[in-house]
């Protein structure tokens, strides 16, 4: 992961906190009499969302990387193979 992609889904990582946080407020609070509790869940529920994100957009450029850097080795092999066949 380069360290604009790790910029780019920290960043998204950040809006999806908020973006919980607000959908928690709006939707769910009202339904949670003790607001203290609501808080600590809804700070539970976003930052695990935020995690579970960068998490999984971590693993795909991991993933893309390797699948890359094996398509090459792939490639160079191949131009290996042919130059000692001539």
């Amino acid at each position: 992961m380069t360290f604009s992609q790790g910029w780019d889904a920290g960043f998204k990582s950040v809006l999806i906190f908020i973006g919980t946080v607000f959908a928690w407020i709006g939707l769910v609070e009202r339904f949670i009499p003790d607001q203290g509790l609501s808080e600590v869940l809804m700070t539970i529920v976003a930052a695990i969302a935020a995690i579970v994100f960068f998490l999984q957009a971590r693993t795909h450029r991991l993933r893309e990387r390797a699948l890359a850097e094996a398509r090459l080795a792939a490639a160079e092999n191949e131009i290996r193979e042919h130059r000692e066949s001539q």
